[in-house]
Formats: C-alpha cells, structure tokens, sequence
C-alpha cells in the first residue's frame, strides 16, 4: 500500500529529527529535488511529532548543525587528499633515494673487487 503524501512528510521529519537521516539522505531517498520542501515540512510537522515536554527545536539550527558537519567532512577530506599526496611525494623520494644506494653499493663492491685483485 502507497503511502499517503502527509505519511511521507511525517516519515522524513521523524527520521530527520532522530538522526537517522542527513537532510541530503533524505532527499536522495524519497526523490526531493528541493532542501525548502524539506525544511517547510519540518517547520509544519515537527512541533507535530516533538515530545510534548520537549521544546520543538528551530529549523534552523538543524541546517546550521548539518552545515558545520558538512564543513568538517569537507575540511578532513581536503586534510586527507593533502596528506594523500606528500605521502606519494615521500615515496618517491624514497624510490629515488633507494636507487641510489644500490648504485652507491654497487660502486663501492666494484672498488673493492679491484682493490682484491690488484693486492694478489
């Protein structure tokens, strides 16, 4: 059975609310193309589904707390992408230096090797 469109509303303000669900998640799952309607339904609906004790909260300041996890995960990721390429630029630089150990060793054996035959 189809859910009525005020069940629906319900479902993504209750879920919302519980945090069970970003905003962004809950218009990828219920195919919400605008964050406004979102946000009317949960002025409309949350002092609805809010505890009676429990003061509704502010639309608001949802969106200010999803807009402050938004701009941490975005701050990490660029921390990681950052971090991501020194660690390719150590390697190489490692690689490279390895390179040159093993020339150097290869060097030095073959200086020895001569200086063995030259003192027979």
């Amino acid at each position: 059975m189809k859910k009525s469109r005020k069940d629906t509303q319900i479902e993504v303000v209750k879920a919302i609310l519980a945090g069970e669900l970003l905003l962004e998640e809950a218009m990828e799952k219920y195919d919400i193309r605008d964050k406004r309607t979102i946000l009317n339904w949960m002025k409309s609906i949350s002092p609805l589904v809010q505890k009676k004790t429990e003061p509704a909260p502010h639309v608001h300041e949802y969106v200010v707390k999803e807009n402050s996890l938004l701009r941490k995960v975005i701050g990490l990721q660029d921390q990681l992408r950052e971090l991501e390429e020194k660690n390719a630029q150590i390697l190489a630089q490692r690689n490279t230096l390895m390179e040159k150990v093993t020339q150097l060793e290869g060097k030095l054996h073959a200086q020895e090797k001569i200086e063995t035959t030259s003192d027979v």
